[in-house]
């Protein structure tokens, strides 16, 4: 029986249930440490009086747009930012440390399933609506991108009337939601339309994301610290919540000036002259040419890009590995691929005999790399998170006694006890 089946019982059936698979005692144990939270939070989320409440969603970008809006409303009383949590349990959690004094709360809201997504928007009631793009994350569990976007656009369907839906102008599907909307619609994108428009942008490494950007007769520039001009989308996002909620584009753009990129996600680590750009949360197959548009904008002396398990796509998994180390060869001097699906490319290693590399072991890869890495080069590093690589920069900045190739755990190296050992890291964390 599934989760899909279990949501729908009552806490007696989901009892039962629980004893047959479990046992009496533990399943009881198993309910009341997780049943207590749902119910509280709950309770909480009726108790709390908000003004505004902002969902985010969408396929890519989620967190750092909320992270982004958040900045935004700097300037405002009783921000409350829900972040890097976005299942219905997560989105109750939010409420658990939110302060009785919180008047807007910013939250991202996704789900990998439909019925998760009307369940986290029937808890938050969002009155105000972001959604940034459609791909094909998570596509295993829907039959095509349109069925993503239905599910994504469950959030604009629930909003109230005279409210904002804030909607990407350059994503068809996104656009296409405004027709199941009863909120006003505000866009944003480089459309000559759009309401929030982009009239210019640029990011070449060391150089950071900047954007030009026009709402009526305002125009500002806006720094960031982003490297990367697929960015501009969340950045865009931001600055239409905030103008849309009374905001001016000169106030929101000073508070995302001080935003800086989530860990791991296109962040830039410099070590003993070695610069790495991490994308290491997710590796999604259609994610991989903006990737690539990165390494090829940059200026540095040489250029590395390592791929590890690429995900979320339909087809032959062959093609996908072949054609994005042919598209990476084209920019990066070495292009290395790591796991068990690094041999999908050997048919290419005798074209590229000195710049085409593959590891199916950590600790292969890291003896390589030691060896290989030269002072003044960019290492970009695209991974999904079951690969753990970014091990790979915190083992430049000092000794891991982790090099397990599949660990299975779902959370960043940095926050697992076994990275350092046990003993270090307790040390390092009572340090903390």
């Amino acid at each position: 029986m599934n989760e899909k089946t279990t949501d729908r019982m009552s806490v007696a059936e989901r009892i039962k249930w629980l004893n047959r698979r479990e046992g009496p005692l533990r399943s009881c144990l198993r309910f009341v440490r997780k049943g207590w939270k749902k119910l509280y939070a709950q309770a909480r989320r009726r108790r709390i009086k908000l003004d505004t409440i902002v969902g985010i969603t969408g396929s890519c970008g989620k967190s750092t747009t909320t992270n982004l809006i958040s900045a935004a409303l700097q300037n405002k009383e009783g921000v409350y930012l829900g972040l890097g949590k976005n299942t219905p349990t997560g989105v109750r959690g939010s409420v658990f440390k939110m302060p009785w004094s919180t008047k807007i709360w910013v939250q991202e809201i996704s789900g990998h399933t439909y019925e998760h997504m009307r369940e986290s928007l029937a808890f938050a009631r969002p009155t105000i609506g972001v959604v940034t793009t459609i791909g094909l994350d998570h596509v295993s569990n829907y039959n095509s991108t349109e069925d993503i976007a239905l599910s994504k656009g469950q959030l604009i369907e629930a909003l109230p009337e005279d409210v904002h839906a804030i909607l990407n102008a350059d994503d068809p599907q996104v656009a296409a939601m405004a027709e199941r909307a009863t909120a006003n619609i505000v866009t944003f994108g480089k459309a000559s339309n759009a309401d929030i428009r982009l009239v210019s942008s640029k990011s070449a490494y060391p150089q950071l994301l900047t954007l030009k950007v026009q709402a009526g007769d305002e125009t500002v520039d806006v720094p960031t610290n982003f490297v990367g001009e697929r960015w501009a989308t969340s950045v865009l996002a931001a600055l239409a919540t905030a103008h849309a909620m009374g905001v001016s584009l000169k106030e929101a753009a000073t508070g995302i000036a001080t935003v800086k990129p989530l860990l791991f996600k296109d962040d830039i680590h410099t070590i003993g002259g070695l610069t790495f750009i991490a994308d290491t949360h997710k590796a999604p197959y259609w994610t991989v040419p903006t990737s690539i548009d990165i390494v090829t904008a940059a200026k540095a002396d040489r250029k590395v890009m390592i791929f590890g398990t690429i995900s979320d796509y339909r087809g032959s998994a062959r093609n996908k590995y072949v054609n994005s180390a042919k598209s990476a060869l084209e920019v990066a001097d070495l292009v290395i691929f790591y796991g068990r699906q690094a041999q999908r490319v050997r048919r290419l290693k005798d074209d590229y005999p000195d710049r085409l590399f593959m590891f199916e072991t950590y600790k292969e890869l890291m003896g390589f790399l030691r060896g290989a890495l030269e002072v003044g080069d960019l290492i970009y590093i695209k991974a999904s998170g079951a690969d753990h690589l970014e091990r790979i920069v915190i083992e430049f900045k000092e000794p891991i006694a982790c090099h397990r190739d599949n660990c299975g755990k779902l959370f960043t190296c940095n926050h697992c006890r076994r990275l350092f050992g046990r003993k270090r890291w307790f040390r390092r964390r009572n340090q903390a």
